[in-house]
């Protein structure tokens, strides 16, 4: 259509059309008719030139079998990662793990943008990547150092809202890792909650002049905001509500260019293997470590973590008949604990319909004050289950958030036929009707919360 204008533009400014137009408009330009000639079909060769690019694709982006090309080789190097022998199934669950990155990556590489953020969620029941916690809501937005930004909302009543200023490559660009948390703000401890429960907070590297409200200071090599609901009863606490906007530069977002979007679609196969490839390789290094059926407290805030909290972390290995108790200490003052499984690939396992975590509102303690659960595939009909949900293999995890201690649990293996003899002697019998009601309940408080 454009080279067809093109012509009918020439058709219309053709020698006579041109002459009668001097005659009438501009009669003193005979003289430079020759030079007005020339300019005219400068003009006409530059349209031309501009249709016939048109009708091309561009050069910059990728055709649509070259992007292709770029995720089939993750999946084969990925597998090389794998615990050897290969087991088909976990193979199988690795491509779904890939398929799971690969979303991750479009909404960080396509939609998240540090001069027009928006909270994505970046971690959830079905983005159970790197070990989400399922008493958290994960949302996550790239920042830019030197912006200035305006969060805001409703406090709601879940147990902690924090956000972690986090930093390195990852986001926005799909490389590298997670780097050191820069800056940790609880919002009940840095902000000022107005009785209807709204709050309002500037985010930026220098406080302005003369300004008087909450200001939280974005450090030198920022590059995300996190933020964490952590609730402890889903069914009753209200997740908060939360809006963030940069006020330093204009509201308008700009259509991207083809060659934008390209780059961006190129980094999402890179974002897929980085993604893919942290997660197996953490894995890989507990192995190494040897800490099958074992946990050990660790401090993660050097990658990402809260930096008021201390990770639990460990690996089990059970037969279909065989059962770990994991017992601890329960801190005196805690403002938040939890214990959790997760898979062979550094993922959840599926908690919306398996009891597969526990926290300090669902637990229960035994009269001594000690916190001891039973990990085991079958249902061992005690309070405090922790569900393989099928797995055999998988990670142990926990955190002591905010508490006066950090306490080390200890993990022992047993036949699964001889685990009450292991636990207090009070401990209470679960029937299968009963834990049918907890899992109806578990399923029910899960979809009531803001998981999107």
């Amino acid at each position: 259509d454009g080279a067809a204008e093109a012509q009918r533009f020439i058709v219309v400014v053709d020698d006579n059309k041109l002459r009668q137009a001097e005659q009438k408009h501009c009669p003193s330009i005979g003289p430079r008719r020759n030079i007005t000639k020339k300019i005219v079909a400068a003009v006409i060769a530059v349209l031309l030139c501009t249709c016939a690019l048109a009708d091309e694709a561009p050069a910059t982006p990728k055709q649509w079998s070259q992007l292709m090309e770029a995720f089939a080789p993750v999946g084969e190097r990925m597998t090389a990662l794998l615990p050897q022998p290969v087991d088909p199934q976990l193979q199988q669950e690795m491509y779904s793990l890939m398929f799971m990155t690969a979303f991750q990556g479009y909404m960080g590489m396509i939609y998240a943008d540090p001069e027009h953020p928006d909270f994505i969620p970046v971690a959830n029941q079905v983005l159970n990547i790197a070990f989400p916690n399922p008493d958290n809501v994960y949302y996550m937005t790239p920042l830019d150092e030197n912006g200035v930004y305006k969060l805001s909302g409703d406090r709601g009543t879940v147990r902690i809202i924090d956000f972690n200023i986090g930093s390195g490559p990852l986001f926005r660009n799909g490389t590298g890792w997670f780097g050191p948390t820069l800056a940790e703000y609880d919002l009940d401890k840095r902000a000022h909650i107005r009785k209807d429960g709204s709050f309002d907070v500037l985010l930026s590297a220098e406080k302005p002049k003369g300004y008087i409200g909450d200001w939280w200071p974005l450090p030198k090599g920022t590059t995300t905001l996190t933020v964490r609901q952590i609730s402890y009863n889903w069914l009753h606490e209200v997740d908060g509500r939360l809006a963030i906007e940069r006020v330093d530069k204009p509201f308008a977002r700009l259509r991207p260019t083809a060659a934008e979007t390209a780059a961006a679609l190129a980094q999402i196969p890179v974002w897929m293997e980085t993604m893919t490839k942290a997660s197996l390789n953490w894995m890989n290094k507990l192995r190494a470590k040897g800490m099958v059926n074992k946990m050990d407290v660790q401090n993660w805030s050097g990658a990402g973590g809260i930096a008021t909290q201390r990770y639990i972390e460990g690996l089990y290995d059970l037969q279909p008949d065989e059962a770990l108790i994991i017992e601890t200490e329960v801190p005196k003052t805690c403002r938040y604990w939890g214990f959790q499984l997760a898979d062979d690939l550094w993922k959840t396992t599926e908690y919306v319909h398996h009891q597969v975590s526990l926290n300090g509102f669902q637990a229960r303690l035994d009269r001594d004050g000690k916190f001891r659960a039973v990990v085991s595939n079958t249902d061992p009909g005690v309070p405090n289950w922790l569900d393989t949900a099928g797995y055999l293999t998988g990670m142990l995890y926990g955190r002591w958030n905010g508490c006066s201690s950090f306490p080390q649990p200890q993990v022992t293996k047993v036949k699964l036929a001889e685990v009450r003899e292991n636990l207090p002697k009070d401990t209470p019998v679960v029937t299968a009707e009963a834990r049918d009601a907890t899992l109806r309940l578990r399923r029910k408080a899960m979809q009531m919360r803001r998981r999107w």
